[in-house]
């Protein structure tokens, strides 16, 4: 059985999980302990909690329980006190509060939700993530970064993690006896380039012999990725990681006319790809359609942005499982 660790999390990761589930690999989610946005945000601000977003979502990834306890996990309420919290958050917030301890918390969940794998916090201790932009204007809270409230045409310069936080012993365990590890995909800046500043994470990937892979982005985001061709993520990828990438993942499917429209008054375009400048960098990439045939909506009550277009979580399971094997 292939040990397989996906850093990420979000829809991106859950979207990919949902895949690979159907394959015999033992499945480990490592998530930022970064998250303040939207509902996670407000738990961790009110209750002093670890945020529980990431790992609610990659939880249900793994679940193999009965449709209506996932429900119960990913239900958002969208009226009252309550609007914009899922009740897993919720779940999850009142188990450590209950028990006292973030990876206790995460153990009962999982069993509640009959997790094969498991989901890892990078650290355990929360910390917050900073931005520092072309120019120097610094933007505090990874919130903040995804959704600004005035987006520059700035490129991001550097992240910053603030305390330095270590690495969580489970998530380094799983680092270690990695066949594969993958990046991705989802948001570079907030949701997979923050592992990397944790104390002894890039470190351990970089000893390690898995195969290094990175699912890029469908579209581009402005703020974040403007103008970023597959190149970009990479080389940014490399930069933080402080080591090679072996393979990168593209979608080469183009979005239909009028959805392309509607992200384009977000300024977002699809990432292309720059085979001349990606030869010079050595690393494989793998082209294919791996978009989903469905666009997705977002639930009432959810207060942050969401990406319509996604990843077909089969295509990219088993394009992933052919690269493994």
């Amino acid at each position: 059985m292939k040990n397989i660790v996906i850093i990420g999390g979000g829809t991106g990761t859950f979207t990919l999980l949902l895949g690979l589930r159907k394959y015999p690999s033992n499945n480990s989610v490592i998530v930022s302990s970064a998250d303040d946005g939207g509902s996670t945000g407000i738990l961790r601000k009110d209750l002093g909690v670890f945020p529980p977003g990431d790992i609610r979502q990659c939880l249900v990834g793994l679940s193999y329980t009965q449709d209506e306890m996932q429900k119960l996990f990913n239900f958002r309420f969208d009226k009252g006190s309550l609007a914009g919290h899922t009740a897993g958050n919720i779940i999850i917030a009142a188990l450590e509060k209950i028990t006292g301890n973030t990876e206790k918390a995460i153990e009962i969940a999982s069993k509640m939700l009959n997790v094969r794998g498991q989901v890892l916090p990078v650290s355990l201790e929360p910390a917050t993530l900073s931005a520092i932009l072309e120019g120097g204007k610094k933007i505090v809270g990874e919130h903040n970064i995804d959704e600004p409230k005035q987006k520059l045409e700035v490129r991001i310069k550097k992240l910053e993690l603030s305390p330095n936080v270590r690495a969580n012993p489970k998530a380094m365990e799983a680092l270690k006896a990695a066949d594969v590890i993958i990046f991705g995909p989802g948001d570079l800046y907030t949701s997979i380039l923050p592992n990397l500043l944790v104390k002894g994470i890039k470190e351990a990937i970089n000893k390690s012999k898995a195969k290094k892979v990175l699912v890029t982005n469908i579209m581009t985001k402005f703020g974040q990725t403007d103008g970023f061709k597959v190149s970009n993520f990479v080389s940014e990828m490399e930069k933080y990681l402080g080591g090679k990438l072996d393979v990168a993942i593209v979608n080469n499917k183009v979005p239909a006319a009028k959805l392309l429209k509607r992200y384009g008054q977000e300024k977002a375009k699809p990432v292309g790809v720059d085979s001349g400048i990606l030869k010079k960098l050595k690393v494989r990439v793998v082209e294919a359609n791996l978009l989903s045939d469905k666009v997705f909506g977002k639930s009432n009550g959810d207060k942050l942005k969401r990406s319509f277009l996604r990843h077909d979580s089969d295509k990219l399971a088993k394009l992933i499982w052919g690269i493994i094997n």
